[in-house]
């Protein structure tokens, strides 16, 4: 059929624009971090073997910050860990904090004993922290210690740990149960390419709409695309229980298949 007129000069300009728009998203890319399809090495335990290291991670050009060392006390480490346990039972005899890499899902999005992250928040951060001295930092880039480029991320799953899941439904000697009127709040902080940030929450646990106490224990959604474009990206969390030190219940979360749009490195 042959359009003639001013509406078919108005449909040729709609279709260069169209055109002209997906030309210009060409380099663009939805890219979702799977760490199946990255190569990390796990000791016995299934947990990533450079754990007691000062060193990031890196998938799929998303570089995850962690330091660790074993001390005096064991292992001190904060960040994130790959991990891939496929139980959610603690052996007779030994602590949650014993098993602390163990999720409450027994795996990662892909099912049971499949790799997941595992993330420890250090408390002492406050508002004056540097992001580079961030504990847990992400940035996209081609090595862990080149240029961080911008992408927008879109989203990530995210669950609670053993640790944190039954310290929070029964206590321990640090900290009580809570109530419906507790919360636990993960934030995650977009650091823009002018320095400025915005900030998404995710409630890990609190009241539900029946008013009764929930705490997630399954893979659930974090939706993170009103964080815009970003450099960088860090998590902090918050708690209704506290005392002088700071937030009560463990500072553990977990996470899988961050997915994020941008540009491959060097497009």
């Amino acid at each position: 059929m042959k359009i003639t007129g001013k509406l078919g000069v108005a449909l040729m300009m709609c279709a260069a624009a169209t055109l002209t728009a997906c030309h210009d998203d060409d380099d663009f890319l939805n890219i979702t971090v799977r760490l199946n399809q990255t190569e990390i090495p796990y000791g016995d335990d299934n947990v990533w073997l450079g754990v007691a290291e000062n060193q990031p991670f890196q998938s799929q050009y998303m570089v995850f910050s962690h330091a660790g060392e074993v001390g005096a006390w064991g292992l001190v480490w904060s960040g994130f860990t790959p991990a891939r346990i496929g139980t959610a039972t603690a052996p007779e005899g030994t602590s949650w904090l014993d098993n602390q890499f163990m999720v409450m899902t027994s795996g990662g999005m892909n099912g049971n004993g499949t790799p997941y992250i595992v993330s420890y928040w250090n408390t002492m951060e406050n508002d004056t922290t540097p992001l580079e001295s961030r504990s847990c930092h992400i940035y996209y880039s081609s090595h862990p210690d080149g240029t961080h480029y911008e992408f927008s991320p879109m989203s990530v799953y995210v669950t609670n740990t053993c640790y944190a899941y039954y310290t929070i439904k029964e206590g321990n000697a640090f900290a009580a149960p809570f109530t419906a009127a507790d919360h636990l709040t993960l934030v995650a902080h977009g650091v823009h390419p002018d320095g400025t940030e915005s900030t998404a929450e995710f409630r890990l646990a609190g009241a539900d709409t029946t008013g009764e106490l929930s705490v997630v224990d399954s893979w659930e959604q974090f939706s993170l695309s009103s964080l815009g474009v970003v450099t960088d990206i860090y998590f902090t969390m918050e708690s209704s229980q506290r005392n002088q030190w700071g937030m009560t219940a463990p500072s553990y979360f977990a996470l899988d298949c961050l997915s994020f749009r941008a540009k491959l490195p060097g497009k």
